[in-house]
């Protein structure tokens, strides 16, 4: 009997050792199959940043393609800008310009033409500035010429070619005006100042300036014909 119950107790250690086998097997499989997630969990992480990278450095080539064609699209821009300039000319300045004055046919009026003696196409916008001169010089001034209400364009000129204005001027009906031989012209613009000969023509207005202007300048821009 003292045998049997030592047999009984082995089969009961026996039988604890293998459920203890088993629980040890079971958790680490359990271990395991936690791990297997976890790791494909890790790879797919990894292989979303991998694309997520690779967009990101798609994204910066494109947007560094597109600042780039910006750039060449804004120097593009200056460039024609430039040559618009070109072809439109410079300012005309007065040592680039010869004044001649005819009469224009209506009374009481005369044309000054204005030529571009430059090797450069250049333009004006607005009124030039007029000044009476007699025949003792620059101490023997008149009037300056008022502004008409006309409207002033944009007048390109190339070299050679001339553009002309209007002068207008009420004469002397006292018999003691003042007669003048010369213009001191400004052109549109400029400051400063260019003597114009009226040669066979003269202009002989009032010696006291009254409420209405003696003389009265056009912008340029003047057609005759079919100059400028």
């Amino acid at each position: 009997m003292r045998v049997k119950k030592m047999s009984a107790l082995a089969l009961v250690v026996a039988a604890a050792g293998l459920s203890l086998t088993a629980c040890t097997s079971s958790g680490g499989s359990s271990a395991s199959a936690s791990a297997g997630p976890s790791i494909a969990a890790s790879s797919s992480t990894g292989a979303s940043s991998s694309t997520s990278t690779s967009g990101q450095g798609s994204t910066s080539s494109s947007s560094s393609s597109g600042s780039s064609g910006s750039s060449g699209s804004s120097k593009g821009s200056g460039t024609t800008t430039q040559a618009q300039s070109s072809t439109s000319g410079s300012k005309c300045t007065t040592d680039r310009l010869s004044y001649s004055v005819t009469a224009s046919g209506t009374k009481n009026e005369i044309v000054v033409n204005m030529k571009n003696i430059g090797s450069r196409t250049c333009s004006m916008h607005g009124f030039p500035g007029v000044q009476l001169v007699g025949p003792d010089g620059l101490g023997d001034t008149g009037p300056d010429a008022a502004r008409s209400d006309a409207t002033p364009s944009t007048v390109t000129v190339g070299p050679g070619e001339e553009t002309r204005f209007l002068l207008h001027f009420s004469p002397d009906t006292s018999g003691s005006g003042k007669t003048y031989t010369r213009l001191d012209v400004t052109p549109p613009n400029e400051t400063i100042s260019q003597i114009a000969n009226l040669n066979d023509l003269t202009i002989t207005v009032s010696a006291t300036t009254g409420s209405v202007p003696d003389i009265v300048v056009d912008p340029v821009g003047y057609h005759v014909g079919s100059g400028k």
